[in-house]
């Protein structure tokens, strides 16, 4: 009977892991401030986890929190929402001399990715503490089967003089 139960299990492990999927995804673009390359940005790719992709939570992502016994938190110092599955790094890098970057990755989930690129710059922060941070969703169509993303989305050049209405400064990245 013991080895039923252990035949049982090997194969539910086995139905439940081959549900995953590797899933990549590739950004490229230029970052400027006003007419001058934004040299040494640091720019991530990300995976994001914890909320939905307009960055909210549900009451059922709340409550999955609350039975995993686990602290969720909207606005932490870092950004991140935290709690039961949090945001992964996919890549990260600063921008070259140029203000140009190029960032892919890949990550085995359930569900599909929620990638999106954070970019962190001072350009015309007018002496804040910290780095305005931008975040910018990537379209579903940009995400591929695999570890390699067949196409990179391309952001073009953004000259991150704009202030965007809904972003934030960050500390801690």
């Amino acid at each position: 009977m013991s080895r039923l139960y252990s035949l049982l299990l090997l194969l539910s492990i086995v139905a439940f892991s081959s549900a995953f999927r590797t899933q990549a995804v590739a950004v490229k673009g230029k970052l400027m401030c006003g007419d001058k390359p934004a040299s040494g940005v640091l720019v991530k790719l990300f995976d994001e986890d914890d909320g939905l992709s307009d960055g909210t939570t549900t009451d059922s992502t709340r409550l999955g929190c609350i039975l995993a016994k686990c602290v969720l938190s909207v606005a932490p110092l870092d950004g991140i929402v935290s709690g039961p599955d949090p945001d992964d790094v996919l890549q990260s890098m600063t921008t070259g001399p140029d203000g140009t970057f190029s960032l892919q990755g890949s990550a085995m989930e359930l569900t599909p990715i929620d990638p999106e690129v954070r970019i962190y710059h001072d350009c015309n922060d007018y002496g804040k503490p910290c780095q305005r941070e931008w975040i910018i969703r990537v379209p579903n169509k940009y995400i591929y089967s695999g570890t390699v993303a067949g196409k990179a989305m391309d952001l073009g050049t953004m000259n991150l003089e704009v202030e965007l209405e809904a972003e934030s400064q960050s500390c801690l990245h």
